[in-house]
């Protein structure tokens, strides 16, 4: 068995600038909304944040597009749908903006 994961073109993130990430980060959050539509961020080793969107119910086979955004466009997308704990893995100072369900 092979004891190390070889990198090829498929396995790496590109953003719409053209950087590009491996797939390792510090934090990756995945969160639906009203309308049903995905929003994921990734937060980069280097505290940059990705950022990916789609409805997987409108959306064709056409391949996620990528962007680097900042901490406030992240917060501000991301805070309202997450939990306390969950914001703080992604947001160094976060607070959720609702109450943990029991």
């Amino acid at each position: 068995m092979k004891q190390s994961l070889q990198h090829t073109e498929q396995q790496l993130l590109k953003t719409e600038c053209g950087r590009v990430f491996d797939y390792i980060f510090k934090a990756m959050k995945l969160v639906r909304d009203e309308k049903h539509n995905f929003h994921v961020v990734y937060k980069t080793m280097s505290d940059e944040y990705i950022y990916s969107f789609c409805n997987p119910f409108l959306d064709t086979l056409a391949t996620n597009t990528y962007k680097l955004i900042s901490e406030d466009e992240a917060k501000k997308i991301f805070l309202p749908r997450l939990t306390s704990a969950n914001a703080h893995e992604l947001f160094t100072t976060a607070k959720a903006s609702f109450a943990l369900q029991a």
